[in-house]
């Protein structure tokens, strides 16, 4: 079967040498020109291995010459903590796979890490202004893959939390969200709101179940579903189910696209 052309993320990029040089990102591909940084989160990798969709996954990554990367808190929470629970002792383990097979890599963290991150959450946590003062919309495990993204230049963030993708995409209709959880009108600091998107104006961001949409197009089902619209919606809706932050409409939309 033909494939497809890539999506419009596959294009070259070059590394921060700062942090290079500081011992991180020794693989032999991380300079490679042909490949894109890419970092994910714990969210978006356990949707997949809990909806069997991992070789769909793995497909798009090998296909689309994506280089992944997570920080040490994410490993261990997709990976060395619920492995241990019977409950959840298989979805790890397919995770794990990823891991052994080197399609993602796992990062240390460091001081230059560590700092950038205090900015980042200093930034994010100052968007929005309440009636008791700042808001804290992020925490420290939301902003790992952030301050991934930033240090390595990865041109996309696959995540699945609502919250960080909006910040970057459209801070206003979070501000709108807030108001009606908190029932309190809210203020957004425009300053703080432009300097935080301003760091990741390079940033794509990804859900899973765009990732499936964007595998569908590229026949990337083989091994796993028949290449099929039944297929694309039960998978579509197999993230939502899963904790993926998408709306009936937006899969409706897609399953109007792939027609």
């Amino acid at each position: 079967m033909t494939r497809k052309k890539n999506p419009t993320i596959i294009t070259s990029i070059k590394p921060n040498n700062n942090f290079i040089n500081s011992g991180m990102g020794n693989d032999n591909n991380f300079n490679d020109p042909n490949y894109i940084n890419v970092v994910i989160d714990s969210g978006t990798m356990i949707t997949f291995s809990s909806t069997c969709l991992m070789n769909v996954f793995k497909n798009f990554i090998i296909h689309n010459k994506i280089k992944l990367f997570v920080s040490n808190d994410v490993s261990d929470e997709s990976v060395w903590k619920p492995i241990h629970n019977k409950r959840f002792a298989l979805n790890a383990a397919r995770i794990k796979h990823l891991f052994n097979k080197k399609l993602v890599n796992v990062i240390s963290s460091n001081s230059e890490l560590n700092s950038l991150e205090l900015k980042i959450l200093d930034l994010a946590n100052n968007c929005f202004i309440g009636e008791s003062g700042p808001i804290k919309i992020l925490q420290r495990g939301e902003v790992e893959a952030l301050v991934l993204s930033k240090a390595y230049n990865a041109k996309a963030l696959f995540i699945d939390e609502r919250t960080t993708r909006s910040l970057i995409e459209n801070p206003l209709r979070l501000k709108q969200v807030l108001e009606k959880r908190q029932k309190q009108n809210i203020v957004m600091n425009k300053q703080k709101v432009n300097e935080f998107r301003e760091l990741f104006s390079h940033l794509k961001v990804f859900r899973s179940v765009d990732i499936v949409a964007l595998a569908y197009e590229q026949d990337l089902f083989d091994d796993e579903l028949d290449h099929g619209k039944l297929e694309l919606e039960a998978a579509l809706y197999a993230t939502k189910f899963a904790g993926c932050a998408v709306s009936e409409k937006e899969i409706e939309e897609y399953l109007h696209k792939n027609k």
